[in-house]
């Protein structure tokens, strides 16, 4: 272990003792449990970090997410102490041979298919021949070895079957296949879950007791019994009734595999959101740019939790509305930290005017929000 690391680690037992740990997840496990009988509603603030970038090394991301580990443990929030590998978007692709092209830290791939008929030539998943999927699994290791088992880590982000499916071909060209080519869309779909489905095992099986079963986000904790999430992003651009009959079955059969599901999208999905909180399996919606009131408006229920980031602007209307719907919320919210130059000051150049702008909106933070 590198005495940089050693020294980090140190710090983090000194600011999370397990009575701090033991308390946020036992707040977390009520949550997810449907219980409110809370000593205070749990949330995070906003990590400063970019959690879904991608280009990392596996030392750099190890310092990042220790340094932001860190920076949480001087708050009073929930987050609990792990380490989250990142986002690809061309994971699953690699997964079934498909070359990953990088542009400006973005990682995509290359779109093979060009007729309906090419679908039939994709071959079969593979780890053993995916470079990234190799790259993710080196990294995970890495964090184990160089912690020693100290931090649990979470399951890489890689994107959903729809959205890899239409990373390879189209949007258009997919959704226009739903109709007019079902036997090619649903080979194609089931081609992709099972590489997903493949994948997850993996990294479940390599970390054990260390696997973090969520990448929503990727600072979130939830009790290991609650399955898998997935990203869907295109769920914004598609009707109820195409969510039911092309989307939802591999949502289904991902959250039966896995004992549950959570589902994510970007954008304005509340046309379909009801249709997915109804959606066998799925315990939780990842919504990271609808506000709590346009949730509501839409039809969420306590019955789903909605994983959100909020604003810190907002916090006492926003407890206000989850005490008043009952509704089982894993809150983020925004935080002001300290920023130079549009970008935030790492914790080690806070002056004390920082730290007393810090405490004093932490304060008034925790003044306004649910006390169970």
């Amino acid at each position: 272990m590198k005495n940089w690391i050693k020294e980090k680690l140190e710090k983090i037992n000194e600011l999370y003792p397990q009575e701090r740990i033991e308390k946020s997840k036992n707040r977390w496990t009520k949550l997810w449990n449907g219980e409110t009988d809370f000593d205070r509603y749990p949330f995070n603030f906003i990590p400063t970090s970019d959690y879904y970038y991608g280009a990392h090394t596996p030392e750099e991301r190890l310092r990042v997410s220790l340094d932001e580990i860190i920076l949480h443990g001087h708050l009073k929030d929930d987050f609990i102490p792990a380490i989250f590998p990142g986002c690809k978007q061309s994971t699953i692709p690699n997964i079934l041979g498909i070359k990953e092209i990088c542009c400006d830290d973005l990682f995509v791939c290359e779109k093979i298919i060009k007729k309906t008929d090419d679908v039939y030539s994709l071959p079969e998943p593979s780890l053993e021949k995916s470079y990234v999927a190799q790259g993710w699994f080196d990294m995970q290791k890495y964090f184990v070895e160089e912690t020693d088992g100290k931090l649990p880590v979470h399951v890489v982000d890689m994107q959903g079957p729809v959205d890899v499916c239409a990373m390879i071909w189209s949007y258009d060209e997919l959704f226009i296949a739903a109709y007019t080519e079902p036997e090619a869309y649903h080979h194609i779909m089931n081609i992709v879950t099972n590489a997903f489905i493949m994948f997850w095992e993996a990294q479940k099986n390599l970390l054990g007791d260390l696997f973090v079963g969520t990448h929503l986000f990727g600072w979130d904790w939830h009790p290991q019994d609650m399955g898998a999430s997935v990203s869907a992003d295109s769920l914004v651009m598609v009707s109820p009734d195409f969510y039911d009959e092309f989307f939802k079955p591999y949502l289904v059969r991902i959250g039966e595999k896995f004992g549950g599901l959570s589902v994510h999208s970007c954008g304005d999905f509340t046309k379909v959101l009801p249709r997915v909180c109804d959606t066998p399996t799925v315990r939780a919606i990842n919504a990271s740019q609808l506000t709590a009131k346009q949730m509501v408006d839409a039809g969420l229920t306590k019955k789903t939790i909605a994983i959100a980031t909020l604003n810190y602007e907002d916090a006492e209307e926003t407890f206000k509305l989850i005490k008043k719907h009952d509704l089982r919320m894993s809150a983020t919210f925004t935080f002001p930290y300290p920023v130079k130059d549009k970008k935030y000051v790492p914790l080690e150049n806070w002056t004390k005017k920082d730290w007393d702008n810090v405490k004093k909106a932490e304060e008034d933070f925790l003044e306004k929000m649910w006390i169970g």
